[in-house]
């Protein structure tokens, strides 16, 4: 029993977890600073706690246990997500994306389905054998991976439901689709992005609106534009070292909504300025290339696969978060993992780098 514990604290992957709660700890640095309501830093550190407990027990677990369990996670993820379009569900900030039990007790079912989703594909591909993939095989791939994502994308929540498509890519990238299909797809992607540009321009939804105040900002209404005006001059005020701890006044004064939560890069970016903002986008890096080393190293398909395909949400995560906060891409209400406010996100998070280090301690274990 004593040399089972020291070969799990010596394979144990301290370098990740320091990486995770070095940003977590950036996060609740700085929700503290730009707290629009009390308590807020509080709230964080429980989520927080909570989720290193599960990351702590998930590591326990051999990680191939709790894929062979893939499948009803996946069911309780459907019927969680399913839920929202009962009285249980509620509508936050204009997506009905939140599950309520009670007053006090809400969490988002859609953070929890994507990685129970991914455990599923991480299940099915990681026994298909044939490369290429047939279409058969893709088919019930897709099966599985639109079923939720329908069910969130009809929750309005169109971020989220993008952030699926991350890792199912990937996924489905690495257990071997054919180049031509690859390209393909691709093509169809650019056709579909040319052909809807006279669409976006000329329609008035509210997601239209969103994506030319980013790309035709003339052609937005000005209240559609004022969130990325915001968050923009909360960057740029930053300069290159930033205003120091609680020095941020576009946050702290209620000019960048969400300020805690979709924008706290932008409050990070106006404290710590360039030099800070850098910093926090190096350590989101060394997480993912250390998610990928762990992918790499795994001896089996399904813990490679299901390593990446975290590391392909994370990356989309924060390339889309970032990305929206300095004006390169629309707004879609995106946290950016570890750092923005909220619970349920943090748990999730946890969870899956606690399966990654499942592998990770596993990678030696036929």
């Amino acid at each position: 029993m004593g040399s089972v514990n020291r070969r799990y604290i010596i394979d144990f992957d301290w370098v990740l977890l320091s990486l995770a709660l070095g940003v977590a700890a950036f996060g609740v640095l700085e929700i503290s600073s730009a707290e629009p309501l009390p308590g807020l830093w509080r709230r964080q550190l429980v989520g927080l706690g909570i989720g290193l407990v599960v990351l702590f027990l998930t590591t326990m677990y051999d990680y191939r246990r709790i894929v062979n369990v893939a499948p009803y996670l996946y069911v309780i993820g459907i019927v969680l997500l399913a839920l929202i379009f009962t009285p249980l569900g509620k509508v936050v900030n204009g997506n009905r994306s939140w599950l309520y039990f009670g007053k006090s007790f809400g969490f988002q079912p859609s953070e929890l389905a994507k990685l129970f989703t991914l455990l599923f594909l991480a299940y099915y591909l990681g026994r298909v054998r044939k490369r290429p993939l047939d279409l058969q095989t893709i088919l019930i791939a897709t099966g599985i991976w639109a079923l939720p994502t329908a069910l969130v994308f009809a929750e309005n929540d169109t971020g989220s439901a993008l952030s699926y498509t991350s890792f199912f890519v990937a996924t489905l990238f690495l257990a071997g689709v054919r180049w031509s299909w690859v390209a393909a797809a691709l093509a169809s992607l650019v056709i579909v992005l040319i052909v809807s540009v006279p669409y976006v321009k000329a329609c008035k939804s509210y997601k239209c609106e969103r994506v030319k105040a980013v790309y035709w900002p003339e052609l937005a209404e000005k209240r559609f534009r004022y969130q990325n005006d915001q968050a923009e001059i909360a960057v740029g005020s930053g300069g290159i070292i930033g205003k120091g701890p609680g020095g941020s006044t576009q946050g702290t004064l209620g000019f960048v909504p969400e300020v805690h939560n979709d924008f706290i890069y932008a409050v990070a970016g106006e404290e710590w300025g360039f030099v800070g903002s850098a910093l926090s986008l190096t350590v989101y890096l060394l997480i993912i290339a250390r998610l990928i080393q762990i992918a790499r190293r795994s001896r089996e398909r399904v813990g490679m696969l299901l390593v990446a395909g975290f590391a392909a949400l994370l990356l989309y995560h924060v390339t889309v978060n970032v990305g929206m906060v300095v004006r390169l891409l629309p707004i879609m209400g995106i946290p950016l993992p570890l750092m923005s406010f909220g619970s349920t996100s943090v748990v999730a998070t946890c969870f899956g780098l606690g399966l990654a280090i499942s592998v990770r301690l596993r990678r030696f274990v036929n």
